[in-house]
């Protein structure tokens, strides 16, 4: 009797020890891919262009009639009180410079409207500004599988942004600049958190006719009873249109 207890204690540890390797292999990342699936998105990326994502002003300030899609719209004269307190070359963010995208595993309600800039500083409002261009948007998806091979957490994010603003011909700024999320899914039991941040804004041009440059980063980690990933990309946009993935 003793020994027919023992077999199925025995069995019993075995059937354990084999559930609790098939958890593992389950909760355990071991591949990640990343693509540029911009062309997937082309449709939507072209219905948020036409529909403009903008704020009002970053600068929480009423805009003026400026319509940022209009190139053929002349430069602006601000008033002489205006005009003397901007420093042309000194370019600022006065939007966001961090925030969330994907908090315990869903995306945050209203992401749209967190945005960043690089303008001048003294400039009260990016629609004081002509010459915006159509808003520049990338695509990218981020897949995990774990170590059964299943795609376990699949997500992707859009990189916006809007250029060439320019002060009375001189310049070229950014608006509008934003990552949000455009697709999630996650499997059960795995836990993702995600942020957009914006460390800098610069001047990559001359004192005369500036061009801003932000640096971009996406952040996220990927939490499970076995597995802790944390992983950024960081990207490059111009005022003059341009757009760099550093990898």
């Amino acid at each position: 009797m003793t020994k027919i207890l023992s077999l199925v204690f025995v069995s019993a540890l075995a059937l354990n020890a084999q559930a609790a390797d098939k958890d593992a292999k389950y909760y355990t990342l071991a591949k990640v891919k990343m693509t540029d699936v911009t062309e997937q998105y082309a449709a939507k990326n072209h219905q948020l262009a036409q529909a403009g994502l903008y704020e009002d002003c970053n600068a929480n300030q009423a805009p003026n009639n400026v319509k940022p899609f209009d190139n053929t719209v002349p430069g602006i004269s601000l008033d002489p009180i205006d005009q003397a307190n901007i420093i042309l070359d000194k370019i600022v963010n006065l939007g966001k410079k961090v925030w969330a995208l994907v908090e315990t595993g869903r995306p945050v309600v209203n992401i749209t409207t967190y945005t960043a800039n690089a303008l001048p500083a003294g400039l009260q409002c990016w629609s004081d500004l002509a010459g915006w261009q159509i808003p520049q948007s990338k695509v990218y998806r981020v897949q995990y599988e774990n170590a059964y091979g299943m795609n376990v957490v699949d997500f992707a994010y859009r990189v916006t942004f809007t250029a060439g603003g320019n002060l009375n011909g001189h310049g070229k700024f950014l608006t509008n600049a934003t990552i949000a999320p455009a697709d999630l899914n996650v499997s059960w039991g795995f836990n993702i958190t995600a942020n957009a941040e914006v460390p800098s804004v610069f001047n990559m041009g001359t004192k005369e006719d500036p061009v801003a440059g932000m640096q971009m980063l996406m952040k996220w980690n990927i939490k499970t009873v076995m597995s802790h990933v944390e992983q950024a990309e960081t990207f490059y946009v111009g005022g003059d249109n341009t757009m760099k993935h550093l990898e």
